[in-house]
């Protein structure tokens, strides 16, 4: 890791930039189609603009840098890693996760602080390197190059707790470098209750915005649902999430096809995703209203993307997926 100036701009290494245009393409935008989500450099402007306006002490160069050392890491060019293989869990996902965490924080602080920054500059970039950071556990050390990342999707949250443990502990933010804990708010298997007990207001405030980001960020994109049938289904698969053993000893299968798990995700949000949003990250997603002006643009493609597919369940009709994704990583998706 390095904290580097910023004498010269940020620029895209040639393996992503492949996939960039000069002409904005909409489809590669985020939710709001101001950013372009297939251009790192592109992000991480749009996450400093927003907190350089809220915090006259941010540091911009934090932020960066973590852009930097994220895009090393998922194209293997960081000592110890392999490229990313997880074309749903691709560099795509960890940015836009961090741009939602980035709005968040802004209305947060709109709407708390009056008399000025409740949680203020440094915990604001925490907050946002550990949503840039928070799957970087499904990226593979050089000794597990005989399995696919998405093999890790059981203990992935630890490893990449562990990694922003040292990764903070080495920069300016070190004495925040347990608190990569908080990444836990993203792994459905632990309560949050569990992981927010005994934290600050504003930590705890903060890590439920954290887990807010992952999930909204996600449902709300413009290829979610072919994300979901070309890439999320096979990395079950390959993880062999896609089916459990029932109390008699026999494998049950969940999702046979894409088809069948795009069928089970509404339930999925309904009965999992909802009650968390709404319960123990206490409505955190507010936020973004807030920092848009009354606006949220996450909740009505939630809406959008959800509508869209109960219809095409209803007609047993998954043929209007027409679009192909194209994941924001080095390996070729077969």
């Amino acid at each position: 890791m390095r904290y580097s100036t910023l004498d010269s701009p940020f620029q895209p290494h040639s393996g992503i930039s492949q996939l960039n245009s000069t002409l904005f393409d909409i489809n590669q935008s985020d939710v709001t189609g101001t950013v372009n989500m297939a251009n790192p450099g592109a992000v991480a402007a749009a996450i400093c603009n927003v907190l350089g306006k809220r915090y006259k002490d941010f540091d911009e160069v934090l932020v960066r840098d973590g852009f930097i050392d994220l895009e090393e890491i998922f194209w293997g060019r960081s000592p110890g890693f392999l490229p990313c293989d997880t074309p749903y869990h691709d560099l795509r996902h960890s940015m836009s996760t961090a741009l939602a965490m980035t709005r968040m924080v802004d209305g947060y602080e709109a709407v708390h602080g009056s008399d000025g920054p409740v949680l203020g500059a440094e915990l604001a970039t925490l907050g946002v390197l550990l949503a840039l950071f928070h799957d970087v556990g499904f990226i593979r050390r050089l000794s597990e190059a005989g399995i696919n990342g998405a093999c890790l999707i059981r203990e992935h949250e630890q490893r990449s707790v562990d990694f922003m443990r040292d990764y903070l502990a080495a920069g300016p933010l070190a004495r925040y470098a347990e608190h990569a804990e908080l990444i836990h708010t993203t792994n459905f298997a632990k309560c949050a209750c569990e992981l927010l007990d005994g934290l600050s207001p504003a930590m705890t405030d903060l890590a439920k915005m954290l887990g807010t980001s992952d999930l909204i960020s996600q449902i709300a994109g413009r290829y979610y649902l072919e994300r979901c049938r070309y890439f999320l289904f096979h990395e079950f698969v390959s993880a062999g999430a896609d089916r459990m053993i029932s109390p008699g000893g026999e494998t049950v299968v969940l999702y046979p096809t894409p088809e069948d798990l795009l069928r089970k995700t509404p339930g999925f949000y309904e009965h999992m995703v909802k009650p968390r949003l709404e319960g123990e990250f206490s409505h955190s997603y507010r936020y973004v209203a807030a920092h848009f002006g009354g606006h949220d643009p996450y909740a009505l493609s939630i809406q959008r993307n959800l509508d869209f597919l109960r219809d095409m369940i209803a007609r047993n009709d998954f043929s209007r997926l027409t679009r192909k994704p194209v994941p924001l990583m080095p390996v070729p998706v077969q």
